[in-house]
């Protein structure tokens, strides 16, 4: 059985089964190891640096499995001669985004995450960062070709001895989030300057910190009034974001916010309904404004309103599409293709230019680059902006919706103003939540997409008057296949997942009937594969038997 298993190598970052005892275990401490000595070899490329001149951050998540991964790859990293500033050393913790926050704070080469993500308690792995940008799908295949040569010894990486730095970034990081809050536009003037190289950002801190001090108390506390609910799922933002809001004048509950990498609640994924049931109880039952919940290393961002309502990444970002155009006029902002159209329609109406990409953080922070965009959103709860490197931060995208939500609190005086807010987004099309159809491993995943892609790209070649697919300026599909059912008023769309062998789906239309429909044409497709398992998820199980009933069982 190889060491470097291909698997693990995925589009964005590594991560496999880390718990010991667990069936399929892959991320041993040689793997560790020899990915760790992989990716210094890949950084010595791409900063065109000797190991022993190379400075890289690493953290840790909250999994049980986390100190084990970051010391095997620590120490690989140290005996090459890397100078590893360590932001979660002992006991503590660090969220990605922390994590991110580093790498531009100490101007590092790399900065690396031990986190499984949302992921089940038994996974981990490595998010990846070369400088402060992530590590690229051509980077992870470049990557696992080096390890694949240490492992066979084809490759001998040098020793040396590097230096390892414990620091705590979490107040700076504090700092950071508060000045965006309270100064606005004077804190996004300073942050692109260091964005941009002009200002390092430490400076850009102790300046916009100075400033601050001179405010009155009254406009240190632009969150004054708002009661909180916070989930963190034993996740790493449990540490983060509660003391944080609480310094800028909010009233915050917390829910789950002791870290325990064994998720004894819930696992902390704010994209699953069913886990944030008791983020809602708690959010009636305290009268708050807003329930809040993350995933466990911080980078996904989800809600729920006093209603009852799940808010999911694309409605946070329908919520502050307005609020960022009013900011930036005629700004561009980037969504990924799992977003409702209701997205598009929102930054259109607003003055904004709506950019359609791929899902997957490196995917949108390199469009986010290209066109220039202010910011950009996930279905999945990622967000970005400019002002803050790019990076995928739920707690930063928090600040931002919990000031927009004061603001309004303050004009309408309306504790359901967050579900009065999303009333126009919910009113435009009926869809359906993210679906994840598990496949028995990558290479059927592979082989059933590329039969139902197939299928539907012939379609729309054939029947352009029912059939249209979705692509970008150059004619390429975005990400899968993305068709629009023109007789119903809607689109499917069909992609491969980058991290797990799971085909996603999503499907709209502005109709019920429209959206039903699509949903019965499309998982029809899928019943013909015995690999593909329709019964997983619970949403598509309604589906089949809508099915099975019209079609007298099958």
């Amino acid at each position: 059985m190889p060491l470097i298993d291909r698997t693990t190598y995925r589009a964005n970052d590594i991560r496999g089964i880390a718990d010991e005892n667990s069936p399929g275990f892959q991320l041993s401490d040689e793997f560790c190891a020899i990915t760790g000595q992989a990716y210094v070899e890949l950084l010595r490329k791409y900063r065109q640096k000797y190991p022993e001149e190379l400075f890289v951050v690493i953290g840790k998540d909250v999994r049980t499995s986390s100190p084990r991964l970051k010391s095997a790859f620590l120490d690989a990293m140290a005996s090459m001669g890397v100078h590893v500033i360590d932001i979660a050393a002992g006991d503590r913790v660090s969220s990605t985004p922390m994590m991110y926050f580093a790498t531009w704070l100490y101007n590092a080469d790399g900065g690396v995450e031990v986190t499984g993500s949302h992921l089940d308690k038994e996974w981990n792995g490595f998010k990846l960062c070369i400088g402060t940008e992530n590590t690229t799908s051509d980077q992870i295949e470049e990557m696992y070709r080096i390890a694949k040569k240490i492992e066979s010894g084809r490759l001998k990486p040098r020793n040396a001895e590097g230096e390892i730095e414990e620091v705590d970034v979490l107040p700076d990081y504090h700092r950071m989030v508060s000045a965006n809050v309270i100064l606005r536009d004077r804190w996004e003037e300073l942050a692109l300057q260091s964005v941009y190289g002009r200002l390092r950002l430490k400076e850009a801190l102790e300046i916009a910190w100075a400033e601050i001090e001179k405010q009155d108390e009254a406009k240190k506390k632009p969150l004054a009034g708002l009661r909180i609910v916070y989930d963190a799922g034993n996740g790493t933002t449990g540490v983060i974001a509660p003391p944080l809001f609480r310094s800028l004048g909010g009233e915050v509950i917390e829910l789950y916010c002791e870290p325990d990498g064994n998720f004894p609640n819930h696992v902390p994924d704010p994209t699953i309904p069913r886990y944030l049931k008791d983020l809602h109880t708690e959010v009636v039952d305290k009268g708050a404004h807003i329930g809040l919940a993350s995933d466990s290393d911080g980078d996904r961002a989800g809600a729920v309103s006093p209603r009852g309502r799940n808010i999911i990444g694309e409605q946070i970002l329908a919520l502050l599409c307005r609020h960022i155009l009013q900011e930036h006029p005629h700004a561009a902002i980037v969504y990924d293709t799992k977003c409702s159209d209701a997205i598009r329609e929102i930054i259109n109406e607003n003055g904004g230019v709506p950019v359609e990409y791929k899902t997957g953080f490196s995917f949108i922070k390199s469009k986010m680059v290209a066109v220039g965009a202010v910011a950009g959103g996930e279905m999945s709860g990622h967000m970005y902006f400019a002002k803050n490197n790019r990076a995928d931060d739920a707690v930063f995208a928090f600040s931002e919706l919990l000031l927009l939500i004061t603001r309004e609190f303050y004009r309408h005086k309306s504790t359901d103003i967050v579900d009065d807010l999303l009333e126009d987004f919910l009113s435009r099309y009926e869809n359906t939540p993210e679906i994840r159809l598990p496949v028995v491993n990558d290479d059927e995943k592979e082989r059933v997409c590329d039969i139902v892609e197939r299928y539907y790209r012939e379609l729309a070649a054939e029947q352009p008057g029912r059939y249209r697919r979705r692509t970008d300026e150059n004619g390429n599909d975005i990400d899968g296949v993305k068709i629009e059912f023109l007789e119903h008023r809607g689109w499917a769309l069909i992609r491969r997942s980058n991290t797990s062998p799971v085909i996603i789906l999503r499907m709209e239309a502005r109709t019920p009937g429209g959206l039903k429909a699509i949903e019965e044409e499309v998982i029809g497709q899928f019943l013909k594969f015995d690999t593909v398992d329709v019964e997983a998820d619970e949403y598509v199980r309604g589906i089949v038997e809508r099915l099975r009933h019209r079609d007298g069982g099958f």
